[in-house]
């Protein structure tokens, strides 16, 4: 939920301390989150504000090796299928119309 203005500060403060102008100063910055869930909060911003003000919309974010957990460690072994569901909504692979399984 931090405004890419904060992310470009620290980089730019890295920088200036290391004498080092590869992003964050050469520093491994280590960020955890879903993108999909978590926006910057903008007071009485735009929809439009809010999105631009994220870090996945800055040049900064191309510089970043990105990781991608592959299994959900925290659903029950009943919950999976459900979870693979959401994450497809989420990718846009399901489709247009959206049911929900009867279990909900």
């Amino acid at each position: 939920m931090t405004h890419v203005h904060a992310f470009l500060a620290v980089d730019r403060l890295l920088q200036d301390l290391t004498r080092c102008k590869e992003p964050f100063g050469g520093k491994v910055i280590l960020l955890g989150g879903d993108f999909r869930q978590v926006l910057p909060v903008i007071l009485r911003g735009s929809r439009t504000l809010t999105v631009a003000s994220s870090l996945k919309k800055q040049a900064l974010w191309l510089k970043f090796h990105k990781l991608y957990l592959t299994k959900n460690m925290c659903a029950l072994e009943s919950e999976r299928d459900f979870g693979a569901w959401l994450l497809d909504i989420g990718e846009k692979k399901s489709g247009s119309t959206i049911q929900l399984p009867l279990q909900c």
